[in-house]
């Protein structure tokens, strides 16, 4: 099972081509967070503000038809348990990253997630237990 990260949707949303090649070099089954959802959408809603209403249209629909053969993972007590103690791991050894990160990687490890696909390679590497794959 492999995770895609908020950048990773992004920049498949993007047409990224290094990305779906890699996507396509899984042979394990794609999911996301509920994170990723919650950060797409801060997106999608600033596009619709800043931008125009016809781009949000352009890549709402595509994330809404790649989002739908996929199972989300939320946030729950388990979930953010264990974000806690990740949390609480960095911030003992000075290496803090961002919320929404460790409330991924909490969710992760509580639902036996171990690899997750990301251009934040600098924050997931940090977690015990994952295997981070990247891309550019």
């Amino acid at each position: 099972m492999i995770v895609l990260d908020t950048s990773a949707c992004i920049d498949y949303l993007n047409g990224n081509k290094k990305l779906k090649n890699l996507i396509e070099e899984q042979e394990e089954i794609l999911y996301i967070t509920s994170i990723t959802v919650y950060e797409m959408n801060i997106g999608f809603e600033r596009t619709k503000r800043k931008i125009s209403v016809k781009r949000y249209k352009q890549l709402y629909k595509p994330w809404m038809e790649f989002i739908s053969r996929m199972e989300i993972f939320s946030l729950g007590s388990k979930e953010a348990e264990a974000a806690a103690r990740i949390y609480d791991t960095l911030e003992s050894v000075g290496q803090r990253i961002d919320d929404n990160d460790v409330l991924i990687a909490g969710i992760m490890i509580s639902n036996g997630i171990n690899k997750i696909i990301t251009k934040n390679y600098e924050h997931f590497r940090r977690i015990e237990g994952l295997e981070v794959l990247t891309f550019q």
